[in-house]
């Protein structure tokens, strides 16, 4: 755990990748964690957890065509059924 703490994050950009200089602060995400757990709302729409949803099985989908182009519009139709 202590090597994962020390870990900086890739970001990767449409022109190049870069790690991050530092690591972020979680607590607001734990914070966001335990106020859903206590009050049982959820701190993201259901759209919007579609629309993440949608993003990354666009992101499996293209990989699995080998970098092909996926419509995130589409997967997002398939994910409302």
């Amino acid at each position: 755990f202590e090597d994962w703490k020390r870990m900086l994050p890739t970001v990767f950009g449409s022109t190049e990748t870069a790690a991050q200089s530092r690591r972020l602060d979680d607590a607001p995400l734990v914070a966001q964690i335990e106020k859903f757990l206590q009050t049982g709302h959820p701190p993201v729409s259901h759209a919007e957890t579609l629309e993440i949803y949608a993003f990354m099985e666009a992101a499996d989908e293209s990989t699995r065509r080998g970098g092909g182009p996926v419509e995130i519009v589409k997967v997002l139709a398939t994910a409302r059924m």
